[in-house]
């Protein structure tokens, strides 16, 4: 597999990682637990809407310009970019971590999201310091 084949799988991984988190959340419904957000009026409210496409859209962006922009400063950027997504997702798991309450399911799930984000920077590193 190529570094680039690498990365966009990783990236993939990525967001079905973040899709299965939330999925985790609203999974909770069948088992009778409340997951309404005090203080809910029935409006997305516009973090949400950040969130999503930080880390649902934007992936997708980012597996674009791998495919069709090589030159070396996008090569860069990106690996800086693939840095901040591992250190929020960092964030995310001692975060969770820190919760009363352990979801063994959140917490194995994150806990993969963030090796694979190492593993993002990884292959963003050689992807850029290779030509």
């Amino acid at each position: 597999m190529t570094t680039i084949q690498k990365i966009i799988t990783l990236w993939i991984i990525t967001v079905i990682g973040m899709i299965l988190h939330f999925n985790y959340h609203v999974g909770d419904l069948f088992y009778g637990i409340d997951i309404t957000v005090p203080d809910a009026i029935g409006v997305v409210p516009n973090s949400a809407h950040l969130m999503r496409g930080v880390f649902y859209h934007l992936p997708i962006l980012w597996i674009i310009i791998a495919l069709y922009i090589q030159h070396k400063l996008m090569r860069i950027t990106l690996f800086i970019i693939s840095f901040g997504y591992t250190i929020a997702h960092a964030m995310h798991f001692f975060g969770e971590l820190t919760n009363e309450v352990k979801d063994v399911s959140q917490l194995s799930l994150l806990g993969i999201v963030l090796v694979v984000s190492f593993l993002l920077n990884y292959e963003h590193y050689r992807y850029f310091t290779v030509k």
